[in-house]
């Protein structure tokens, strides 16, 4: 069979082009990787980053009469193993103040320290074309409250798996992510209760275009199947960068109100409020 003469160049041609088209792909990818390195909001769960954060947190308790409860947390995210993982430790101080039976007595009144945990994430899957990732982590809860009723009295796991989907609906929001983790005791004090819990959210992000402010809203479902009850918790966030305005590079603050809904709620609602520096 004779070869036509313009094959070779046909060939060529076509080569060159998937090669233009191969760089154009990657070059795309590479910079959506760079812009997402960039991002110092903190609020996108699969950039792992270097970071510090303390946020407070008071919440107005579920109780036939007045009680609050107040959380202080400061919190350390650090990617390790060249990048591929990421570490985060937390420890909280509570205040704990409740009149449980509507009779002017407090029956709770303390302070300390509350449990604190730390968490390995890791990312398997992530394709910036059809932009969407999958993440998958271990969270070890330690019984480290300073009294009993400043903490769960358990040392549990809590293993999870969440997925990211990055400019969905086109392009409404920034991500949305699903997840879910199973939390179980593996150690109980005597007299205190076991917990089993499924905790399921979702939260929507919406960036400014210049990365400098955010808001968001994550619904919680949290199913506690050790003692049948189960409940949920709205949280809306809004945030800043603080770099237009002290010209600083990678601090940001935010408000974060919370409702709780469901007769098994343990709070009626609540509001934190935080400082981040990521670098």
């Amino acid at each position: 069979m004779k070869q036509n003469k313009y094959f070779p160049l046909l060939l060529g041609m076509i080569m060159v082009a998937c090669l233009i088209i191969f760089s154009f792909q990657a070059h795309a990818e590479e910079k959506e990787q760079a812009a997402m390195k960039s991002d110092k909001t903190g609020t996108n769960p699969v950039n792992f980053t270097y970071d510090f954060r303390i946020y407070n947190e008071y919440q107005w308790l579920n109780t036939d009469g007045d009680g609050y409860q107040n959380i202080t947390t400061m919190e350390f995210r650090a990617p390790i193993l060249d990048g591929k993982w990421q570490f985060r430790a937390r420890i909280r101080g509570v205040a704990l103040e409740a009149d449980m039976n509507n009779d002017g007595v407090d029956e709770l009144d303390d302070s300390g320290f509350g449990d604190s945990d730390i968490r390995f994430l890791t990312v398997p899957y992530i394709n910036m074309d059809k932009k969407m990732a999958i993440a998958f982590g271990m969270e070890f809860f330690f019984d480290t409250a300073s009294e009993d009723i400043l903490g769960s009295g358990t040392t549990s796991l809590g293993p999870q798996v969440f997925a990211v989907f990055f400019k969905p609906f086109g392009g409404m929001f920034d991500l949305v992510a699903p997840a879910y983790q199973h939390k179980f005791s593996v150690d109980e004090d005597d007299g205190r209760s076991n917990v089993h819990q499924g905790l399921m959210d979702i939260f929507f992000l919406k960036t400014s275009k210049d990365k400098q402010k955010w808001a968001l809203i994550d619904p919680q479902a949290v199913l506690d199947y050790e003692n049948d009850t189960e409940f949920m918790l709205i949280d809306v966030e809004v945030g800043t960068m603080l770099d237009n305005y002290f010209g600083t590079k990678g601090h940001s603050v935010y408000l974060r109100p919370s409702i709780g809904i469901g007769s098994d709620r343990p709070t009626d609602g609540s509001i934190e409020a935080g400082y981040k520096i990521i670098w």
